[in-house]
């Protein structure tokens, strides 16, 4: 497990294809809009203004890899309570589609339902500026 700035957050890097989902789990208030933007912007290239997605459940970006357009989704889902509301918001629609790379904030309720390609945890440190971050494939 490393331990990031905000200054050096550029040198986590993360191996990114399609389909491919990342599960971001953390403590509340704990950088997750900041983790989300960097990987959006910094090592995807999105040009787009990243905002949290927590009223509106999920945010939809678009991408090229290799010449290919590819949809990005950033799902917060800390306001669902269960796989129902999950399925209510037509999100397993989108999960059901390859063309995707999602990043999924809060991701308990779908954990028995969808393996993650990547886990990002985020720990708090004694630093204000500063978190652990454990990055895990499968």
């Amino acid at each position: 497990m490393k331990k990031y700035s905000l200054i050096n957050l550029k040198n986590i890097e993360i191996p990114l294809a399609k389909p491919y989902l990342i599960f971001l789990k953390w403590d509340l208030w704990a950088w997750k809009t900041t983790i989300s933007k960097h990987i959006l912007n910094n090592l995807l290239k999105v040009k787009e203004d990243i905002t949290s997605p927590t009223y509106t459940y999920y945010n939809k970006y678009n991408w090229f890899l290799d010449k290919e357009e590819v949809e990005i989704y950033h799902f917060d889902l800390y306001r669902l309570s269960n796989y129902d509301e999950f399925f209510a918001i037509w999100a397993e629609d989108i999960f059901d589609n390859n063309n995707w790379i999602i990043l999924v904030e809060w991701p308990d309720i779908i954990e028995k339902y969808y393996k993650p390609d990547l886990i990002i945890e985020l720990f708090k440190t004694e630093k204000q500026d500063e978190r652990q971050i454990k990055i895990t494939s499968n």
